[in-house]
């Protein structure tokens, strides 16, 4: 886990930006921000450097590539086991976009995406199968509000949670 660090406001603006538009050049940034590109690259790349941005990614349409199933699977653990992390066993399946270990009645959730019911079918009985699996429960998504939305970046300041206000970065 990654220590926090608090955020300048510029750095808290470049990251508000760059979740929003990840592909946005250093000259671009530095101007948003009221700074030259240059200064953006080098915060850019502290910001890098502290763990704070851990990488950049393509937003993939998941139906646009055939995947246009989409569930969560809680998993609960035989008794006896639950000192055994099952992340590996999990992480061997592309299907499952994410693996979140939880405290609750179930150890995990994850995240699946499947082509059609028939393929959830499959990925869900090799999640069962998978060794110290007690149990599973598949929910299906009918439809999504929204996903990945930025991170919040002053929720976690003081001034925020006196004033209960969810700031703009």
């Amino acid at each position: 886990m990654t220590k926090h660090h608090p955020l300048s406001d510029n750095d808290a603006r470049l990251l508000a930006i760059l979740q929003e538009d990840g592909r946005r050049s250093y000259a671009d940034l530095g101007s948003d921000v009221g700074m030259a590109g240059p200064s953006a690259y080098e915060r850019v790349k502290k910001l890098e450097s502290r763990g704070i941005i851990r990488g950049y990614a393509a937003d993939v349409s998941p139906a646009a590539v055939g995947l246009s199933v989409l569930a969560f699977t809680w998993v609960t653990q035989a008794p006896g086991t639950i000192a055994v992390d099952l992340t590996p066993e999990f992480a061997v399946l592309p299907e499952i976009e994410e693996c979140h270990h939880i405290a609750g009645a179930a150890d995990y959730i994850l995240k699946i995406r499947a082509r059609d019911m028939d393929h959830l079918g499959v990925i869900a009985r090799r999640v069962q199968t998978t060794k110290h699996v007690f149990s599973t429960e598949t929910d299906v998504v009918f439809s999504t509000g929204f996903e990945r939305r930025p991170i919040p970046l002053d929720q976690g300041s003081p001034e925020a949670a006196e004033t209960g206000r969810r700031g703009s970065a």
